[in-house]
């Protein structure tokens, strides 16, 4: 479901100054620039693989080097383990007769004959069903044997085993949810179970699965895909709407987790005690008791703002947090807005004794687009870059980070994948770095 009910003739005109402006923008080189790859799912398209020259200009520093279309109908999501990329296809698996996602495996083989080095082609090794509708997010176990798939209308979480050289197996699990009676959520937001995401907590041991229209998290011990037990189950405010959860070792047995929130536009901090985060073993014994702890809630759209009515006017949509752990980021979706869409940005203060202060919020930037779905990091420790992909423009975005402020203080990249689509099945769904 598209998360604009109408759009008028003002969009485009607002989408036409912001490309002016855009190209209108100083562009900068750097004296040793670096080569840099990013995956982008396309769902109009497939996987595409670009290339990234911040020594060039804006708008031509970003160059589409591959296109994969064997990632079934309407990709949503890449991620990455080792030399292997995984993604979902949204429906139409095996067959456009079929209802069900799928997912897919691809070996990572380095580009020949390009003149930029580190960027890699796709070979398709497999892919099976994901076993619900509208599969939007998957994720890879720290040990790489097991991959979970979040199917966001079809109300279940599907577990895989995968093998050494990436073959994903059948389901293990399908983990089915229910809900009980409709959510405050606008627009049919909470009218089902949706799962939005399951993902691994860094050391492996636990699966966190966001389930946006019950306004829950699901909490799994995993020990293989073959061993897999729900433990918890937290319950969030009504009209909450979680999205994404990012992680963020912090000692030997706690970790710091970040959930962004779609419905209320808030970031919520846990904390995570009784973890081993020390081990180096890929499997790890369980710890004997994982104690699950909310620290704060903080509002995306800037200081005194409150949790939101979840009314589908504001939609934050991605979080992620830099190596160093001293900022978090969030992506902002205004629906009412002809404006560009913003990251937010707060620093981090972890305190082992009282948390209540743990993010603070310092501003926002541009993402230079709009309808930001998903953001990541540039995967050097001073996460250099910030890859925007803005699904109703169709653009990709290259933002560069200042590492002591934490604000973007440039705009490095742009590329254009098609026109406006209001209808948010086309454009870029996901963007990673390699």
């Amino acid at each position: 479901m598209g998360i604009f009910a109408d759009l008028s003739f003002a969009l485009y005109t607002g989408f036409f100054i912001l490309s002016i402006h855009i190209n209108a923008l100083p562009t900068h080189s750097l004296a040793n620039p670096e080569p840099w790859t990013l995956y982008v799912a396309q769902q109009s398209t497939g996987i595409l693989t670009l290339a990234f020259d911040p020594s060039k200009s804006v708008s031509s520093s970003l160059e589409i080097i591959n296109v994969n279309t064997q990632a079934g109908f309407m990709p949503g999501w890449v991620t990455t383990h080792e030399d292997k990329l995984y993604s979902i296809a949204r429906t139409h698996y095996p067959t456009t007769h079929s209802t069900s996602g799928g997912v897919f495996s691809f070996q990572r083989n380095r580009l020949q004959g390009h003149n930029t080095t580190g960027n890699y082609s796709l070979q398709s090794i497999n892919s099976v069903s994901s076993k619900g509708t509208s599969s939007v997010a998957c994720d890879v176990s720290k040990d790489g044997k097991t991959i979970g798939v979040a199917n966001i209308d079809g109300s279940t979480v599907s577990i895989h085993p995968l093998s050494e050289v990436g073959v994903i197996g059948e389901a293990s699990y399908v983990f089915k949810y229910n809900l009980s009676h409709p959510g405050p959520g606008t627009n049919g937001s909470q009218i089902q179970s949706n799962p939005h995401e399951a993902i691994f907590e860094p050391s492996g041991q636990y699966m966190f699965v966001t389930d946006r229209g019950a306004d829950r998290l699901y909490v799994y011990r995993v020990a293989g895909p073959f061993d897999v037990l729900q433990i918890d189950t937290i319950v969030l405010p009504p009209g909450t709407g979680p999205r994404h959860l990012t992680f963020r070792t912090y000692n030997s047995s706690r970790t710091y987790m970040y959930l962004v929130s779609e419905l209320d536009n808030t970031v919520r901090v846990f904390t995570l005690d009784g973890l081993d985060n020390i081990s180096k073993r890929k499997e790890k014994s369980m710890s004997p008791k994982l104690t699950i702890t909310l620290r704060q809630t903080a509002s995306t759209l800037g200081p005194g703002s409150n949790r939101t009515a979840p009314d589908n006017k504001h939609l934050a949509s991605e979080v992620a947090i830099s190596a160093d752990g001293k900022f978090v980021y969030a992506s902002n979706r205004n629906t009412v807005s002809y404006d560009s869409d913003t990251l937010t940005i707060f620093s981090v203060h972890p305190d082992l004794y009282n948390d209540e202060g743990h993010l603070v919020y310092l501003g926002s930037n541009l993402t230079y687009g709009k309808i930001p779905r998903h953001f990541s990091l540039s995967k050097d420790m001073e996460n250099k870059y910030i890859a925007v992909a803005n699904e109703v423009s169709q653009s990709v975005m290259v933002l560069e980070r200042d590492a002591k402020s934490g604000f973007i203080s440039k705009l490095r990249g742009n590329i254009t994948l098609g026109g406006l689509d209001i209808t948010q099945s086309l454009g870029p769904a996901a963007v990673i770095f390699n």
